[in-house]
């Protein structure tokens, strides 16, 4: 495996991380924080390991082009560079419980940002029988496609990132020397 390589697979663990502790918003933000320093990563530590490679810089400037031109890998390095040099992550979650019978009516949904989660009836009481289901999903405020969720967004971003980092390592072999 190549370095390159090695840190899109970090940066994939810190985003199945995310969907794993999304309820708890500190966690979220905090490995968030984490991802967005992987990600920006991939494309210098390809830059550091490919560069003595016939061929790769001219490659690597219309990679640099095509990535610049995609809204959601243009966002993220915004917000990476927001995130470590001016301010913590902004995300806000939006929650939403739900109580939910066999026949899947929903009984009642919590819904709301934040701290501000409000009951809504729906149905009828709860009985005993019914299965709590828990969904928390979070959401930049200024990003300009505002029904993608963060998940969402940061899995673009990796499978963007995937794809050039796969076209890279295919294109120009490095010698066993630079694994090492």
């Amino acid at each position: 495996m190549t370095n390159t390589g090695d840190k899109v697979k970090e940066t994939k663990h810190f985003l199945e991380e995310m969907k794993r502790i999304s309820p708890q918003t500190d966690a979220f933000r905090f490995t968030y924080t984490a991802f967005l320093a992987a990600l920006r990563s991939i494309t210098q530590i390809m830059q550091k390991e490919f560069s003595g490679t016939d061929g790769f810089s001219a490659w690597y400037e219309t990679k640099q082009k095509e990535m610049s031109e995609n809204s959601v890998l243009k966002y993220l390095h915004r917000q990476r560079s927001l995130t470590y040099h001016e301010r913590p992550a902004l995300i806000y979650p939006i929650g939403v419980t739900k109580r939910v019978a066999q026949n899947n009516q929903i009984l009642y949904m919590l819904s709301g940002t934040g701290d501000t989660l409000q009951r809504n009836q729906a149905f009828f009481q709860p009985f005993p029988q019914y299965a709590s289901v828990v969904e928390v999903k979070y959401y930049f405020s200024d990003f300009t496609d505002s029904d993608k969720d963060v998940i969402t967004i940061c899995q673009e971003a990796v499978w963007a990132l995937e794809k050039i980092v796969a076209e890279c390592e295919s294109k120009f072999h490095l010698p066993s020397s630079k694994f090492q």
